[in-house]
């Protein structure tokens, strides 16, 4: 088997500037590389492997931290993808405002929200205040409110239709 030549690489590039700027760099890092690790001392050792062994212990963590971020933003999207379906296929219809198809207000369980309800904490049993809940139940109030109106504005709509044919009936 023939020798190889050092140069070989050299000689099958045509640009030969580009192979001396790589050949350099390719010398610069060994030259470089092993001067660092010969003129390291046990101190530099010490704290190299204090780095590394950081890094192996805490990368798992920054890793699931990431998919923990990557998910919520995920989530967030893809709520705000069901939003703007919906607010496309034009929310309520007709059925769900006669009452055919309930609709359900979150957070209505009573009809005593008036009453500033105190939650028990699980871990120190005291009695803390609900955070939002005032504005949970002036919102249920003003969606309750307005689903009323717009039933009785169809109601009359109804009733006015059903006696224009029975005015036209009667004709």
């Amino acid at each position: 088997m023939a020798a190889q030549n050092p140069n070989h690489f050299e000689q099958r590039v045509s640009d030969p500037s580009s192979v001396k700027i790589l050949t350099e760099w390719w010398d610069r890092f060994k030259t470089n590389t092993g001067k660092s690790f010969s003129d390291m001392g046990p101190k530099d050792y010490i704290r190299f492997v204090i780095i590394i062994g950081t890094y192996l212990l805490i990368r798992p963590y920054l890793l699931k931290l990431g998919a923990h971020i990557q998910k919520k933003q995920l989530e967030k999207e893809e709520r705000r993808a069901e939003e703007e379906r919906k607010a496309s296929e034009g929310g309520l219809n007709a059925n769900d405002l006669r009452g055919w198809n309930k609709i359900e207000i979150p957070g209505v369980e009573s009809e005593d929200e008036d009453e500033e309800e105190m939650i028990v904490d699980a871990t120190t049993g005291q009695r803390v205040h609900e955070w939002g809940r005032k504005a949970r139940v002036r919102q249920r109030k003003f969606i309750r409110k307005t689903m009323e109106e717009h039933e009785r504005r169809l109601a009359e709509k109804a009733t006015e239709s059903d006696q224009e044919i029975e005015d036209l009936l009667e004709e």
